[in-house]
């Protein structure tokens, strides 16, 4: 019964990283970048379900990255507000990267 539990909420968090990417995806698109302008790793390259904090790093075509850090919770329960600001400022560095090259 608890395995099936803990599965549950493994799926619940894989489902909630793919709506994550598609806001990351949206507010990308505000700054002027499409998909195939840039990448995305969590934690490293392989994401843990079962971590409590996630990281979320965007990487450009030109090498330039920003790291975000989303809670699971905040993954879980859908609540992009928690982590869109944060969301907003790697973009902006980004962006601001590019200026200055």
């Amino acid at each position: 019964m608890e395995t099936a539990v803990l599965e549950q909420k493994l799926e619940g968090v894989v489902v909630a990283r793919q709506e994550a990417e598609k806001i990351v995806t949206a507010i990308a698109f505000r700054y002027g970048l499409r998909p195939q302008d840039f990448t995305m790793a969590w934690d490293g390259g392989s994401f843990a379900p079962s971590k409590d904090e996630h990281e979320l790093m965007i990487v450009r075509k030109d090498g330039s990255q920003a790291a975000v850090r989303i809670d699971r919770d905040a993954l879980l329960r859908k609540d992009a507000w928690r982590y869109f600001r944060y969301l907003e400022a790697a973009f902006v560095q980004l962006n601001t990267r590019e200026i200055l090259r």
